[in-house]
C-alpha cells in the first residue's frame, strides 16, 4: 500500500510546471549558496568552500559554527545515511523517532529538538537541498546520493533562512553538471545481510553552453532482526531491512557569461519493514506494551496479522537562475517536493501506532546580492505555501486524530557586510516573517473541527570577526531566531505561540604550523524561551499529547574540530561537543488542570559526542595508492524523563545509554586502469566490534511505566567497487 491518500493529481502537475517555469524565467542570479562549493577545492585541498551566508567563502573566514565534509570523506568514514551526518558533527544528533522508527527522524541541534513531524507544527533544524527547503524530516535515514557537499551550521540562521531555523540548519549540495565533459561513474557494492547496491551516473555536454547528469541508485538488503515475541516465539518477518530507489536528473545551462539555470529533480522511493523495536517492560499487563524477553537482541516487537513497515515516496524539482546585472547579482530559486510516508510500528499484542503523511510545498526565494571594496550586502524574499494529511491512529484504542493543514509563509530579509579595516568586520541582518496556519480534523473523533492562526516575528543577527593574521579568525556573534506558532493536533481549539532563542557565540578558527594542523571551536549560550513542547497528558487514561508552550530554558556548550596532517599520506583528527540543556522553569498543568513542574525534564539531546579518525595513504606506484582508514565515534547517554519518570521505571529503563562506533576500510585507488581514468575498490567494516547499542527510546509514566528502545545495526562487511569513466 503506496498511500492512504488521495492526491490532488492536476494541482501537483500545475505546480511542477510553474517551477520548471519560472526557473527558464531570468530574474535571478545564483550567489554562492548555488555555485558549486567544492569548485575552489580543486586549487587548495586546504581551502573548503562553504555557502553559510549564502554567498562562496573559504569556511575559515566564516564567523559561524559550520562542519563542512565532501562526500568522499563521508565514505571513507564508512558512512552512507543522511543520518549518519551526526557523527561527523558535534552537537549535532539524528535519531530515529520513537514512535515511529527510521521513518521519521528527530534531528537536535546544540539541545534544540526538531520535536514535530506534523503539519500543524514546525521543526526546529533547517534542511536545505540546492537551496531548497526540506520541511518535514522523513526519509533521512536513506542513502546520500551523488553529493557534493554538506555543510551544518549551528545556533539561529533566522537572518538569511528563516524561521524554523533556531537550532541550525543542514545545506546539501549535490553535484551539478560539468559543460563540455563526457563521462561519470558506475559503483556497486556487497556486504552483510545480503547487502546490494548499485548505482551510476553520466555527464553530457549539450552543446558549449549546457549540459546534463543523470543517475540513479538501488539499494536492497535484508533485515538483520526478526519479528517476535515472549521468549521464543518468532514470526519469520524480517525486521530493519533496506529497500530503496533513487533517481536524479540535473540539467545546468549557461548561454552567457552573466546567466546560469540549474534545474534539479529527483525521486526517492522506501518501501522496508520498520525498525527493531524492544519492550524493557510490560504496561496494563501486556495490553499496552509486551516486554522483550527473547535473548536474541535484534528480535523486535511483531503480534499482529498485519506486519510492521514503513514506505515512503517523495518528488522534488528545484530551479536557480542567476543574472548578473553588473552592480549585483539577482538569485531566484524556485522549488516544489511532494512526499507521502506511512508506518506501523507495534508495541503489543493489542495496538500499534498507524502515522502516516501526504504533503506538498512550493517555495520562492528573490535574492539581489553584491559587494564593493568594504560592503557586501543582500536583499530578498520568500514565500512558500504548504498543505497536506497527517493520520495519526492507535490502533486498538480507536483513538484517530487524522487532520490538513495548509501553510503560507511570506519573509522579506536583508544582510550586510562591512569591513572597519583590513582586519575587522561587522555583520548586521534582519528578517520579518509573517505566517497563516489552518488546521481541520478528518477524523470521526474531529471532524468538523476546525482553526485558524496568524503569527510573525523578527530575526536578527549581530557579529563582529578580527582576523589577526591570514590563517586566524577570531568572532563573536548575537543572534535571534523564532520557530512559528502551532495549531494543535489532539486539540484543534488550541494554538501555541511561537517560541525564541536569542544565541551569544564566540569562536576560534585557525590553521597552525603552516597548514599542518586546522583547530576551530566555539562556546555558546542560548537564551531559549516560549519552548513548543509535545507531552502526553499525564492523567488521561489514553495516551493523548498535548501541545503547549513550555517556559523557558538555557543551554550552553562548546564544541571543537581539530584535524592535523603531519605528513604526506597521513592525517588524523577529532570532534568533540558538549551541550548543557535545562529548563529554568516548565510549568505544566495535568488533565485536572493542576499545576504541576516539570523543570527537571531533559530538554533534548546528548550531552557528549566526540569522534576520533586517521587515515594513512601509501604511495604504490604512480598510478596505485593504498588507503587505511579508521573512525571512532562516541554518542553520550540520553535521559528519557524526569524523576518522576526515573522513580517509576528506574535509571536503566528511562536512558538511552551512551555507544561507541567504530569503523574501518581499506581502499586502493588505481588511476588508468583498461582506459578508464580511475577504479576504487573498498573493503569496509562498519561497528567493527560488534556492539549491541540503542540508537533512541520512549519513556513514560502511563499505565505503570512504558519504556521502548530501538536497536541499532550489528556489525556489518562489504565490499565496493567503483569504476569512473
Amino acid at each position: 500500500m503506496k498511500s492512504i491518500f488521495v492526491g490532488n493529481l492536476k494541482r501537483s502537475t500545475a505546480l511542477i510546471g510553474c517551477a520548471a517555469l519560472a526557473s527558464l524565467i531570468p530574474i535571478s542570479p545564483a550567489s554562492a549558496q548555488d555555485a558549486e562549493p567544492q569548485a575552489a577545492n580543486e586549487e587548495d585541498d586546504n581551502v573548503i568552500i562553504v555557502t553559510a551566508r549564502k554567498t562562496a567563502e573559504n569556511i575559515q573566514d566564516v564567523p559561524i559554527a559550520v562542519t563542512a565534509f565532501t562526500a568522499e570523506t563521508f565514505e571513507e568514514a564508512g558512512l552512507t545515511e543522511f543520518a549518519d551526518i551526526a557523527r561527523l558533527t558535534p552537537n549535532f544528533d539524528v535519531r530515529p523517532r520513537a514512535a515511529t522508527g527510521n521513518l521519521f527522524a528527530n534531528v537536535t541541534i546544540r539541545g534544540q529538538t526538531s520535536g514535530f513531524l506534523t503539519l500543524n507544527a514546525d521543526q526546529a533544524v533547517g534542511i536545505n537541498i540546492n537551496g531548497a527547503p526540506i520541511t518535514r524530516g522523513t526519509s533521512l535515514f536513506s542513502n546520500l546520493f551523488d553529493i557534493e557537499q554538506i555543510e551544518v551550521l549551528k545556533g539561529p540562521q533566522g537572518t538569511l533562512f528563516g524561521k524554523n531555523t533556531t537550532g541550525g540548519v543542514v545545506n546539501v549540495t549535490t553535484k551539478a553538471p560539468e559543460l563540455g565533459f563526457t563521462g561519470g561513474y558506475i559503483e556497486g557494492t556487497y556486504g552483510s545481510f545480503n547487502r546490494t547496491e548499485l548505482e551510476g551516473v553520466l555527464n553530457l555536454p549539450l552543446g558549449d553552453t549546457a549540459a546534463i547528469r543523470l543517475g540513479a541508485a538501488k539499494t536492497d538488503r535484508d533485515g538483520f532482526g526478526e519479528g517476535g515475541s515472549g521468549d521464543t516465539f518468532l514470526t519469520g518477518r524480517e525486521l530493519a531491512d533496506d529497500d530503496e530507489l533513487f533517481l536524479r536528473g540535473s540539467v545546468l545551462f549557461e548561454p552567457s557569461d552573466a546567466v546560469s539555470i540549474r534545474i534539479n529533480a529527483d525521486y526517492h522511493e522506501v518501501d522496508e519493514s520498520t525498525s527493531i523495536f524492544r519492550s524493557l517492560r510490560s504496561a496494563l499487563g501486556g495490553f499496552i506494551a509486551l516486554e522483550s524477553t527473547n535473548p536474541d537482541f535484534y528480535v523486535g516487537n511483531d503480534f499482529r496479522d498485519e506486519a510492521p513497515f514503513a514506505i515512503s515516496d517523495e518528488f522534488n524539482i528545484n530551479a536557480t537562475v542567476t543574472l548578473d546585472l553588473g552592480a549585483a547579482e539577482l538569485t531566484s530559486i524556485t522549488s516544489y517536493r511532494d512526499q507521502t510516508a506511512d508506518t506501523l510500528v507495534q508495541s503489543a499484542p493489542s495496538t500499534a501506532v498507524r502515522l502516516a503523511q501526504e504533503s506538498d510545498i512550493f517555495a520562492q526565494e528573490i535574492r539581489l546580492s553584491g559587494d564593493s571594496e568594504r560592503l557586501n550586502w543582500q536583499v530578498g524574499g520568500f514565500y512558500s505555501t504548504e498543505e497536506g494529511v497527517d493520520v495519526d491512529q492507535l490502533v486498538g484504542f480507536g483513538l484517530d486524530s487524522t487532520t490538513e493543514a495548509e501553510n503560507e509563509t511570506f519573509s522579506l530579509f536583508g544582510q550586510g557586510t562591512f569591513a572597519l579595516s583590513d582586519q575587522f568586520n561587522v555583520t548586521g541582518g534582519i528578517r520579518w516573517t509573517d505566517e497563516q496556519r489552518r488546521v481541520a480534523g478528518l477524523a470521526p473523533g474531529n471532524i468538523g473541527q476546525e482553526n485558524s492562526a496568524s503569527f510573525d516575528g523578527f530575526s536578527w543577527l549581530v557579529s563582529l570577526d578580527f582576523k589577526p593574521s591570514d590563517a586566524t579568525l577570531l568572532y563573536a556573534s548575537v543572534s535571534r531566531g523564532f520557530r512559528s506558532g502551532a495549531i494543535d493536533q489532539d486539540n484543534i481549539s488550541t494554538i501555541v505561540q511561537p517560541e525564541f532563542v536569542v544565541n551569544y557565540e564566540a569562536g576560534f578558527k585557525s590553521d597552525l604550523f603552516d597548514n599542518v594542523a586546522r583547530f576551530n571551536t566555539s562556546i555558546f549560550y542560548s537564551d531559549y524561551t516560549d519552548i513548543q513542547r509535545t507531552s502526553f497528558d499525564p492523567d488521561s487514561p489514553v495516551p493523548v499529547t498535548v501541545l503547549r508552550n513550555a517556559a523557558e530554558a538555557t543551554i550552553w556548550g562548546f564544541e571543537s574540530e581539530l584535524q592535523i596532517t603531519p605528513s604526506d599520506g597521513f592525517s588524523f583528527g577529532g570532534t568533540l561537543g558538549y551541550t548543557n540543556a535545562e529548563f529554568d522553569e516548565f510549568l505544566d498543568q495535568d488533565g485536572a488542570g493542576n499545576v504541576i513542574d516539570r523543570s527537571e525534564e531533559p530538554l533534548g539531546g546528548p550531552e557528549w559526542q566526540f569522534s576520533l579518525n586517521a587515515r594513512y595513504d601509501a604511495q604504490l606506484s604512480d598510478t596505485a595508492t593504498l588507503g587505511f582508514q579508521a573512525n571512532w565515534f562516541h554518542v553520550g547517554e540520553e535521559t528519557l524523563g524526569g524523576p518522576d519518570i526515573i522513580a517509576l521505571l528506574g535509571r536503566e529503563q528511562s536512558v538511552v545509554p551512551s555507544y561507541d562506533i567504530v569503523n574501518a576500510q581499506i581502499d586502493l585507488d588505481l588511476e588508468d586502469v583498461g582506459g578508464l581514468p580511475g577504479v576504487n575498490i573498498a573493503l569496509y567494516a562498519t561497528n567493527l566490534f560488534d556492539n549491541e547499542y540503542f540508537v533512541g527510546g520512549l519513556a513514560l509514566d502511563l499505565f505503570g511505566g512504558v519504556s521502548n528502545r530501538i536497536v541499532g545495526e550489528p556489525q556489518q562487511f562489504g565490499i565496493r567497487v567503483r569504476a569512473d569513466f
